[in-house]
């Protein structure tokens, strides 16, 4: 799932474009033969996409984990501990 996006550069008919996203994965059920339990993650898709006649075409992906947000409501310790 997308939770940001970032124009990285854009001249011409080519963009790069980072997006940030959300992962769930896993594999289940009663016809599964192996199961994977649930996991989330977050990761980084980089691409470089150029307009063609057709529109936005990609030309170029790279992803990379994170960056990982802090928990919510997460406890880091006192000033003291800091």
């Amino acid at each position: 799932m997308p939770a940001g996006t970032t124009v990285r550069s854009y001249a011409g008919s080519t963009a790069d474009v980072s997006v940030w996203c959300s992962t769930l994965f896993g594999l289940t059920g009663e016809t599964t033969a192996k199961k994977i339990p649930l996991t989330t993650g977050w990761l980084t898709m980089t691409m470089t996409l150029r307009w063609t006649d057709d529109g936005w075409k990609l030309a170029d992906f790279q992803q990379t984990d994170g960056p990982k947000p802090t928990d919510a409501g997460a406890k880091f310790g006192t000033a003291p501990q800091l």
